[in-house]
């Protein structure tokens, strides 16, 4: 793969410095820098994986104390978490979660959220949608795989809900306040919002993945491609209109 440099000599070579290039090497041009920009957002590339909320494995010590029904009238169920210094990728959302009955043909959805003066907020984007029969009538961790990397800003709490008025399932709380990521968040249960450490938290894994700097800079090199192909055209249209 090109370093960054590497990448930046190369554009440099064949950006659109002057108003001689073809429109067919400007739309070129273009079209890789879109295809740059784009390819760089959907797949990341190498980058650093990193656990913002852990309290389901064994090395966060956290044990089951019990499971919430998904569908009553104390639904949606939702649980707060939220990212460091700096900006992130999130990738997997990982369940502790059962159905009393698998075979009912009910399903949830699990959804990011954004907060709302530490409330859930409105949905971002749906994760998943699990069917009953996809569990076991014990607890068990279950992963989903976000299709496609959604970013997430530095310094923000956000929610993880889950929803389904037809299933059986039933969400694992803990009983003790410990785990990655824990303090200071919270949990959504009966339409109140209560601390994780007043209210056990339900259990889940939440994890980001962060590009390396030769993946920004290759978006960033996109970018600045795409903006110089437009100069130069603004250029153009008005170096015609004057003649």
């Amino acid at each position: 793969m090109h370093s960054t440099s590497h990448l930046a000599m190369l554009w440099h070579h064949n950006s659109p410095q002057t108003s001689d290039q073809t429109p067919m090497t400007q739309g070129r041009l273009l079209a890789v820098s879109l295809a740059a920009a784009t390819l760089c957002l959907l797949f990341p590339g190498r980058a650093t994986a990193e656990v913002l909320y852990d309290n389901i494995s064994g090395a966060s010590g956290a044990v089951s104390g019990g499971s919430a029904r998904i569908a009553s009238t104390n639904a949606p169920l939702a649980n707060s978490f939220s990212t460091g210094g700096q900006s992130t990728l999130l990738t997997d959302v990982g369940l502790l979660v059962l159905a009393l009955n698998p075979s009912s043909g009910g399903s949830f959805s699990v959804s990011l959220l954004s907060d709302n003066s530490t409330s859930p907020g409105p949905t971002l984007t749906t994760i998943a949608t699990v069917d009953d029969i996809a569990l076991a009538v014990t607890l068990g961790t279950f992963s989903y795989q976000l299709p496609t990397p959604y970013p997430l800003a530095a310094n923000t709490r956000y929610w993880i809900e889950l929803d389904g008025p037809s299933t059986t399932s039933e969400w694992s709380f803990t009983a003790t306040n410990v785990g990655i990521g824990v303090d200071n968040e919270y949990v959504y249960y009966a339409g109140q919002v209560s601390a994780n450490s007043v209210f056990t938290p339900y259990q889940m894994t939440v994890t980001t993945v962060v590009p390396e700097p030769t993946t920004l800079g290759l978006c960033a090199l996109g970018l600045l491609a795409i903006a110089a192909v437009g100069r130069v055209r603004a250029r153009l249209r008005t170096s015609s209109l004057r003649k």
